[in-house]
């Protein structure tokens, strides 16, 4: 049986069959297949990758996300406060705001425009925002954003209260942000400035306590981390993070505001009434050597950081001035404690004594007076105070003014103290013995000179003047300052002598009626001393130093004041006269505002001159010590 082939389906030669694919030509379907395994692969990848991001490293996406919108700002650390010896503040921080601004992105403010400079008119008005809510000058606030263009940071206002910069913060300005600092306030002024110090540039302490007590003063700051959005402003539903700053400790000063505020005045009013260079007062507890009151004028703004150094200075622990007759205090309570005088020995002062071939005199031309010591006190005759001094070696009486603690600093720690100049005797020249009895030759500060009355007035124990009361520590206890231990200069009885000497001086008698105090008994000494002019080095147009020391009630002594006003060219030139009615008014003032009684019964008289006629033969000139009697050396 033969097959049959149908022709019409047979295929030709060379031709490709329906569906077949031609050879070297990959089949659709298999290319198909592999794009979508290619895209499921993909697919898979941004699957994968979406599941990482959304699961396994979500964290971390979001704190990066986060941290590109945090802000780190540090917190300031209040600096403590010091306060005087009732809480009063004396030197305190305050919060403030420095307002601040990135300029670039003021261009969403005000008027709008479609490019992307600072458009001026947006800046005008971010000006006027800041202006209108802080009291900055308009002119200086648009300098500051328009010098120089593109700057990210420009300080609008150096200082504002919280509460303007909540005002400004209302107004919504892209890109205007608030530093926090603190501030230094000083509530007394410029009455308190040389003691309490200030703060100088850059924030650092310049003076005074500020200075000496800086470290205890100073806090360490703190931090706070927060998000903001794209123009600077903070985010309030956001992170915040926030590691507080610790305040500095506080410092309780032994000085009684009210006291030293009434003491500059005074010293103040005084100066200016007599035209003088300057003037300063101090005012110590008699029983603990603190100091009450340390004031000096002229003083400064210690909230002008402007100002020179050399006018921002305590002038009550760094002048040095020959003290002159309130040093004779010490020459005597040397004499009697030496047996030399007593307090009714016969002084016969002579018209002229010449020593060493220098003429001697009294501030005050007189004939021969015939005083007891009490009397050459009293009448503050340099003369007669060289008559009993030169009995003392010079070993004796240099060793004696520093016991008193002439020539060494007063232990008080206030910066720029002056330890004064007292010449060792190997140096002295043929008059200095004399000239020293009296407080010429010698320099000393204010505060050592009240030192040495405060020494009489208690009993004759020297306390070093301090003015730290005490400070609180981080945990809020108070640690009282410990009073400095007293050191025996004189005996009591010594110092009784010298008390009842100088409760002569505020009288008819003595040479400064106008410091006694009505009601009270008063003991002091004043003093009219030769300045050297710095400009020339000599005594020559110096003028004088004229001062008034003592203590009250002199009974039972509470307060040593000391007042020096230098170079008064107007109503005197006595001490008693220029500084004994600031003593008196000081005095009273921290007397009454201590509640201290006036006394009931009159002052110890002593005698102050001797009748010559009725001395023993071979006693009735020059000073009488037993049975020696030092005789005038000439009478020109």
């Amino acid at each position: 049986m033969s097959l049959k082939v149908n022709a019409a389906r047979a295929p030709r030669r060379g031709t490709v069959r329906r569906g077949a694919v031609p050879p070297g030509v990959v089949h659709p379907r298999r290319r198909a297949r592999v794009l979508l395994l290619g895209t499921l692969l993909v697919l898979s990848l941004f699957a994968a990758q979406l599941v990482r991001l959304q699961g396994l490293d979500a964290a971390s996406v979001s704190a990066a996300a986060i941290n590109s919108r945090l802000e780190v700002q540090a917190i300031p650390a209040a600096r403590g406060t010091i306060t005087d010896v009732d809480g009063a503040e004396l030197a305190v921080s305050v919060e403030r705001k420095r307002v601040v601004a990135d300029p670039t992105l003021l261009d969403d403010f005000g008027v709008q425009d479609d490019d992307d400079e600072v458009d001026p008119q947006d800046i005008e008005a971010a000006a006027d925002a800041v202006s209108e809510t802080t009291g900055a000058d308009r002119g200086k606030v648009l300098e500051a954003l328009l010098e120089p263009l593109g700057t990210k940071y420009t300080i609008l206002a150096r200082e504002v209260t919280p509460q303007q910069w909540q005002d400004l913060r209302t107004r919504k300005v892209p890109g205007v942000t608030a530093e926090t600092i603190m501030r230094r306030e000083y509530p007394l002024g410029e009455a308190s400035a040389p003691l309490v110090g200030w703060m100088g540039a850059g924030e650092m302490p310049a003076g005074g306590v500020e200075l000496v007590r800086d470290e205890p003063l100073t806090g360490a700051p703190g931090e706070a981390v927060f998000e903001v959005g794209a123009l600077g402003e903070r985010i309030s539903t956001g992170l915040y993070r926030e590691d507080p700053a610790v305040p500095g400790q506080d410092m309780r000063l032994s000085i009684d505001a009210d006291l030293q505020w009434y003491a500059y005045d005074a010293v103040r009013t005084r100066v200016k009434e007599a035209g003088a260079l300057s003037g300063y007062a101090t005012v110590i507890d008699v029983r603990t050597g603190r100091v009450a009151a340390l004031a000096s004028y002229p003083s400064f703004d210690p909230a002008d950081a402007e100002q020179t150094a050399a006018g921002m200075r305590n002038a009550a622990v760094e002048d040095v001035y020959e003290p002159g007759s309130t040093s004779k205090l010490i020459t005597a309570a040397a004499a009697i404690e030496e047996g030399l005088v007593e307090i009714d020995t016969p002084v016969e002062v002579p018209v002229r004594l010449v020593r060493h071939g220098t003429t001697f005199k009294d501030a005050e031309e007189h004939p021969v007076e015939h005083l007891t010591l009490a009397g050459v006190l009293a009448k503050s005759s340099n003369m007669g105070t060289i008559l009993f001094g030169e009995k003392l070696s010079d070993d004796a009486l240099y060793d004696w003014m520093t016991k008193f603690g002439l020539g060494e600093w007063t232990g008080i720690g206030l910066p720029g103290e002056s330890k004064g100049l007292l010449p060792e005797p190997s140096t002295w020249s043929g008059t200095t013995h004399y000239t020293l009895t009296y407080g010429q030759g010698v320099s000393s500060t204010l505060l050592q000179q009240a030192s040495v009355f405060q020494t009489v007035a208690n009993g004759g124990v020297r306390i070093k003047p301090s003015i730290f009361a005490g400070s609180t520590d981080g945990d809020g206890r108070y640690h009282e300052e410990p009073v400095p231990a007293g050191t025996r200069v004189i005996s009591e009885e010594t110092a009784d002598t010298l008390t009842k000497i100088m409760e002569q001086v505020p009288t008819a008698m003595g040479t400064a009626p106008a410091a006694a105090i009505d009601g009270y008994h008063v003991a002091g000494k004043t003093s009219t001393a030769s300045r050297i002019n710095p400009s020339t080095g000599t005594y020559a147009g110096g003028g004088v130093t004229s001062s008034f020391m003592g203590f009250a009630p002199a009974g039972d002594p509470r307060y040593v004041v000391a007042v020096a006003i230098q170079r008064p060219t107007r109503i005197s030139e006595y001490g008693g006269v220029i500084a004994g009615p600031v003593f008196r008014d000081i005095m009273r003032f921290a007397l009454q505002d201590a509640g201290i009684a006036p006394a009931t019964t009159p002052p110890d008289e002593v005698p102050i001159t001797y009748d010559p006629e009725k001395q023993a033969p071979g006693k009735a000139r020059g000073v009488t010590l037993g049975d020696i009697a030092i005789k005038d050396e000439g009478t020109p």
